[in-house]
């Protein structure tokens, strides 16, 4: 049975094989490798997702969800959806968990479901072109991904009927795809630039050891953003020519959007770009209105500058947490669609001081270094593996530390353990010794202490997979649960990151306050999520320790997906 890999897009989603010592991308019954992350919600019932998805944007935007990347795991008062919800045609409403709820055809959809329907589809083209069962994928985020979005992505693959055997980053599976580092010692620097989302991601590579030195991002920065500036630019020039805002009318403005993609895209090839659009709306009488607009490539860079300059802040971040110079890195890989911009090359080059490579499709290189990663993982099933090295920087650490939470008592000073095991060994599908991928974690792990300060649980960059305890105790007399509450982000205020949820520690022993110590071990695992487990320390047994996530579905809500799903064909 095949393990695939899956790039799962903002604009497009690919899946890759790897089979004999090859990599393939596969193709669609059409022949196209790429899948653009769209559904479309039929009148009749049915559900098309990719390119007549994609169609349909322009007729129906309101029963057509694009770009749920940008939303996935993003609980519904974040600022990120609030920006959404601005601009999107689609309906979004509050849901459970304070997630969002896309509304389609009278019925409620979470952004995990979408992008199952999403994995259903790549799915199919897979067993398709394979000719065979595919229940197990290696799927990718972006490095930058936090807890909540990724263990969504976890979700999206659940409910789409396959096992996420492994997340790993887009920047790294990037460097799987070139084979970087096979026999040599180098510094490589990936800018994944794609159409939600933004990472740069700096590796050591040694021989089989790709160890990542720094990452950092911005998950809502990407060529939509690009897109959604021509389109501002279209809509002010039909406003100026019919006196009518087309951005009062979504289906209007959306056909306007997709029109801003494609002249983004021309003029990526040429200088100039002319466009043609015919009832954009409707004016007295009933008389179509039509936009003809131009655009130079000089006018589009003016428009798209100030959003490729804030790459390079994110490029300067990560250097300056891997602590190295610019003039450090040997090279530069280029991924994601919107690296094909001519202003984004040249800025790159310009950057680092040394072109980039390109001679892997950025559009495809994530799912081939994704496909390289499910065929090594399939190696050590089958145990093909050889001895792993030790985590970098070695085991051991201080003995972890007690963390009461009485009123008025401030935390302890920080301790933490880092785990000993080691990163699993990967299968090499050139016959050489296995690679070995040392990732690190993109944002701090956090609890909240007295006085709504945050104790760091897990540092910024720590390698993975590491966990780290905090010992808790009861405040009250007979005390029976104790609540934990997580967030990820640098600031030292707990109310200013991102709020993940709360650690509920329930059923424990009947006590004096304080009398009860539960021991609790977060873990962060090789896809770069959160697990918890707990012990109470007088008596060595195990407490109950949930992890509820906000914005992200529990078991009976996955469970109901599940079923739906099973009920809903997609074309």
């Amino acid at each position: 049975m095949a393990v695939v890999g899956i790039d799962l897009g903002t604009t497009n989603t690919v899946v890759a094989c790897a089979r004999g010592g090859q990599v393939q991308v596969l193709a669609d019954e059409q022949g196209r490798r790429l899948l653009p992350s769209v559904v479309s919600f039929l009148p009749n019932g049915e559900v098309v997702v990719g390119h007549p998805a994609k169609e349909r944007l322009a007729i129906d935007a309101k029963n057509t969800i694009a770009s749920a990347k940008r939303l996935i795991g993003r609980s519904w008062d974040s600022k990120e959806m609030v920006r959404a919800r601005q601009r999107f045609p689609f309906e979004v409403k509050e849901g459970p968990r304070e997630g969002p709820l896309v509304v389609a055809r009278g019925h409620d959809y979470t952004l995990a479901e979408i992008s199952a329907f999403v994995l259903r589809r790549a799915r199919q083209i897979a067993e398709r072109a394979l000719g065979e069962p595919v229940e197990r994928a290696v799927v990718t985020v972006p490095a930058s991904f936090n807890e909540l979005q990724r263990t969504a992505t976890k979700v999206a693959g659940q409910v789409a009927g396959l096992e996420v055997v492994r997340i790993i980053n887009e920047p790294t599976a990037a460097a799987l795809a070139y084979g970087l580092g096979r026999g040599s010692h180098e510094r490589i620097a990936v800018y994944d630039f794609g159409g939600g989302t933004f990472d740069c991601t700096l590796l050591a590579l040694s021989d089989n050891v790709f160890e990542v030195l720094a990452t950092a991002g911005d998950s809502y920065l990407g060529g939509d953003d690009i897109d959604l500036a021509v389109a501002e630019r279209m809509a002010d020039a039909f406003l100026k020519a019919h006196r009518y805002d087309p951005r009062a009318n979504p289906q209007a403005f959306e056909r306007l959007r997709g029109a801003a993609e494609a002249i983004k895209m021309d003029l990526s090839l040429v200088e100039r770009s002319h466009t043609r659009l015919k009832e954009v709306a409707f004016g007295v009488g009933g008389a179509h209105l039509d936009l003809d607009f131009d655009m130079t490539r000089s006018e589009l860079e003016a428009l798209a500058t100030p959003l490729v300059e804030r790459t390079f802040a994110v490029c300067q971040e990560a250097l300056a947490v891997a602590q190295l110079p610019v003039s450090a890195f040997d090279k530069i890989v280029l991924v994601g669609g919107s690296t094909r911009i001519p202003l984004v090359r040249r800025r790159v080059e310009q950057f680092f001081g040394r072109p980039p490579l390109d001679r892997v499709n950025p559009d495809e290189v994530v799912a081939i270094g994704a496909a390289i990663q499910a065929a090594a993982l399939t190696e050590v099933a089958q145990g093909r593996s050889i001895p792993p090295p030790p985590v970098p920087g070695g085991p051991g650490g201080p003995r972890p530390s007690m963390r009461p939470l009485l009123p008025g008592l401030p935390p302890p000073p920080s301790a933490s353990r880092t785990s000993s095991r080691p990163p699993r060994a990967m299968g090499d599908l050139h016959g050489a010794r296995p690679p070995v991928l040392a990732d690190v974690t993109p944002w701090a792990l956090a609890v909240e202490t007295v006085g709504g300060w945050c104790d760091v649980v897990v540092q910024r960059n720590a390698k993975i997979p590491c966990e780290r305890t905090r010992a808790f105790t009861t405040s009250s007399d007979m005390q029976s649960a104790v609540n934990v509450r997580v967030a990820q982000g640098e600031d030292p205020l707990f109310g200013n990151n991102t709020y993940l949820g709360e650690v509920e520690l329930v059923g424990l022993r009947a006590a004096r306050r304080g009398e009860v110590t539960i021991q609790v071990r977060f873990e962060v695992d090789e896809s770069g999520t959160l697990k918890v487990f707990a012990t109470d320390t007088a008596t060595g047994h195990e407490a109950h320790a949930l992890l509820q996530l906000v914005a992200v579905s529990g078991e009976q809500s996955i469970e109901k997906m599940q079923a739906r799903q099973a009920a809903l064909k997609i074309h």
